[in-house]
């Protein structure tokens, strides 16, 4: 690990008003653009408001996507009576110490760091390679089907519904508990929290999502590019790496520190809002309404493919990144809160598995 402190008590602040994909590609916003942006800047943060309202992450996913809207008002009753007992859970809860020595010390590095690498056993491994096998095998198939232009992110993960796999959510569950995974989440969420998703995951270097961001305008990509924090909230995340990973197939990345850095809520919530409104995606017309917006709703979650070579805070993200390989561990939990980024696939492919932990349903 590098030992420069990120020196910022906030996340990168942009100049839109002279980045070359931005302020200096476009022309000035007219009064359509800017009633345009604001809307659609509306519509994100209404989206992401009534996610924290509802600590959305902690709701069953809805099971069939083509008839979402649907399903969800067939299950509101279900929902408002999770939500309801989980904000009573909330606002009852009483900080709690880990129950494990191991536990305390993932914790310990946790509150630090906002991160903490893990070592798995050859036996371990080898188990979380045998369960997911035929998992992998099925996103193998999906991405078959498609040509690197038409892959989308999504694509390349696939969501394992616990009704149906319920044996893959128990044994992913002790693992975390013997690794004190479970203990020391539990503590810095002060409340009980379990594997709530796994979602195992393939990349590989024909993914075309990650790069070439601004070729309209022939501006290079970022060095921090798919720098981010997620539009989450009140959980953690917990990665395998399942294959081998090493420092040109995706290893996961992490700004140590900035899980502190990014707690203020306004700017959260913007950035957040962006996220969801589609303003922070990288296409024309989508750049011509984030410029179009006032500069203080200018903020993204996603900001790591705005941030110029050079730029002091490309260099204190840079600088702190800390690249984690298989040599240095298998496994990670981390504060999704924190800078973090993974999957940049340049040879090989990397296999990982993704889980949250949050209030088990």
């Amino acid at each position: 690990m590098t030992s420069h402190p990120y020196s910022y008590d906030h996340l990168p602040v942009i100049d839109y008003a002279h980045h070359p994909a931005y302020g200096t590609a476009f022309p000035m916003p007219s009064l359509g653009d800017r009633v345009a942006a604001l809307a659609k800047f509306v519509s994100g943060l209404t989206i992401i408001t009534a996610r924290l309202i509802a600590d959305y992450e902690h709701l069953p996913r809805p099971k069939d996507k083509s008839h979402k809207v649907a399903e969800l008002i067939r299950r509101s009753p279900t929902y408002l009576h999770l939500v309801a007992t989980q904000k009573l859970r909330r606002l009852t809860r009483r900080p709690a110490e880990p129950k494990t020595l191991t536990g305390t010390n993932v914790l310990n590095t946790l509150n630090r760091d906002g991160i903490a690498g893990l070592r798995l056993s050859a036996e371990q491994l080898a188990q979380v390679r045998d369960l997911l096998a035929p998992h992998y095998r099925t996103l193998e198939a999906r991405l078959a089907k498609k040509t690197p232009d038409q892959r989308h992110f999504d694509e390349t993960r696939l969501w394992l519904d616990k009704d149906i796999f319920p044996g893959i959510y128990t044994y992913f569950n002790q693992l975390a508990s013997e690794l004190g995974v479970i203990d020391a989440a539990s503590a810095y969420c002060q409340r009980p929290v379990a594997v709530a998703h796994v979602v195992p995951q393939i990349n590989d270097p024909s993914d075309k999502f990650w790069a070439n961001h601004f070729g309209d305008i022939g501006v290079a990509d970022s060095p921090c590019d798919y720098c981010h924090i997620d539009a989450t909230y009140n959980l953690l995340k917990f990665i395998i790496y399942v294959s081998e990973v090493g420092p040109d197939n995706g290893p996961f990345t992490y700004v140590r520190g900035t899980h502190r850095a990014s707690r203020k809520f306004w700017d959260g919530l913007i950035r957040r809002a962006n996220d969801y409104a589609g303003l922070s995606w990288t296409k024309p017309q989508n750049r011509r309404l984030f410029n179009a917006l006032p500069k203080f709703l200018q903020r993204k979650a996603a900001f790591g493919v705005d941030l110029p070579a050079g730029n002091e805070y490309a260099d204190a993200i840079l600088e702190n990144e800390w690249r984690i390989t298989s040599d240095q561990g298998d496994a990670v939990l981390f504060d999704p809160f924190g800078i973090h980024r993974g999957g940049m696939v340049r040879q090989g492919r990397r296999l990982v598995v993704t889980m949250m932990l949050t209030e088990p349903t």
